[in-house]
Formats: C-alpha cells, structure tokens, sequence
C-alpha cells in the first residue's frame, strides 16, 4: 500500500505541475506570481492528502507478494471494488491510479462514482473528478471543471484544493476580489512558511491590480468641471 501511495503521489505531483501552469498562463503578464503559487500549494495539498489518506483511510488492503507495477495494483484494487462497490476510499484510491496511469477519462468514471457513493456529497471527489477533467481538456475550468469546483467550495467551504482551484478559475475571469478572497482564506489556514510567503506575494499582487483598476474611477471623480 506504501510503495503505490508513494508512486502515486510522486506521478501525480508531476500531474498538478502540469495542470496549474496552464491555468494561470493567461495571467503572465498581469499577475506574474501566479505560477509560483500555483506550483507551490498544488504540490503542498497533494502530498499533503496522500499524507492524510495513509493515516486515516480504513481501506483493507491484503498483502500481495510481487506486485510492484501501478497497472498490476488497480487490477487488485478493481477486484476490491467489486467486491466491496460502496467503498468511497476505494473509488477515490482508482480514480487517482486512473491519473496515475494517464488514463484521465476512467479517472473521471471512478471520481464519479466516488461521488454517487457519497450521496453526491464528497468535495474530495468532485475536486478530484475537476482536475481529471482538466487534465484531459485545459479550458474545461473555465467550464464543468469549474462548476465541479464551486460545487465542492459548496459542500465544503474550507477544502483547500477546492479553494486553489476556485481561486486559479476566479483569476482566469479576471475576478480578482474573489480570488484574493480564496487566496487568504489559504493564508488563513496556517500552510508552511514557504508557502506563506508566495500567498502573501500573491494577494499583494492583487492588490496592486485592484487599487491600479480603482484609480482611474477615483480621478474622474475628484477631476474639476470642464466649461
């Protein structure tokens, strides 16, 4: 179970790297540190959830001699499922092997199905089901991907994976205030140093464009009548 944790995280790290930088690209020239951002926090929520899933997940996993290849593991993890459907670990763990294995519409499926498990209630799943979507199709979070995500912000308003990628499609529309809202509730929930710096780089930013935007309304207002 250790050893495929670990293969997934490390694949999936790679993953979320090539899924942030696309999302924030059409910011470049406007909010520069948006990249840095992205890369830093998806990393940390990544490593941060498989770290979570080792210590509280209460999926029985059997040991099994020679099996040592991501493939030959969602085979045993396939045959769980059938026998235990209503597993939502389960479900979960597939839909990140399918991501693993870049077999992004199967992640989907089983993200979907962690979903209908749950009652339709699992933030972890459509979040999950959102970046499979986003990794077959970039401009899916300016779409289903994104009504995935302010579906899970929803159901759980402190996900912070929810949260990043709310804020990376809040930036993509140009909606600034809400991404800074985003942006500092992450602040808010006490990530590493390092990341607290690229937060706080990140919400100066936005701050800067905010009171850049704001300006030219205040000069009109104070400029003296024309005759």
């Amino acid at each position: 179970m250790v050893t495929f944790i670990f293969l997934a995280t490390m694949l999936v790290l790679v993953g979320a790297a090539l899924i942030v930088v696309p999302l924030v690209r059409p910011l470049r020239s406007k909010l520069p540190a948006a990249r840095r951002t992205a890369i830093a926090v998806s990393a940390l929520l990544v490593v941060a959830s498989a770290g979570l899933y080792l210590q509280l997940s209460n999926w029985s996993w059997s040991k099994s001699p020679g099996v040592d290849s991501p493939e030959s593991m969602v085979e045993r993890l396939i045959h769980q499922l059938n026998r235990h459907p209503d597993n939502v670990d389960g479900w979960m763990m597939l839909g990140r092997s399918y991501v693993v294995l870049q077999e992004y519409p199967l992640a989907v499926r089983a993200y979907t199905r962690a979903n209908e498990v749950a009652g339709g209630r699992s933030a972890p799943a459509l979040v999950g089901e959102a970046e499979a979507m986003i990794l077959i199709r970039d401009s899916s979070l300016d779409g289903s991907a994104g009504k995935l995500i302010e579906e899970a912000l929803a159901i759980d308003p402190n996900s912070p994976k929810a949260l990043f990628f709310g804020a990376a499609a809040a930036l993509r529309r140009g909606d600034l205030t809400l991404a800074r809202a985003r942006f500092s509730k992450l602040l808010s929930m006490n990530p590493p140093a390092s990341v607290k710096v690229v937060l706080k780089q990140e919400i100066a930013g936005i701050d800067s464009k905010l009171a850049a935007n704001a300006a030219p309304s205040v000069s009109k207002t104070h400029d003296p009548p024309k005759h």
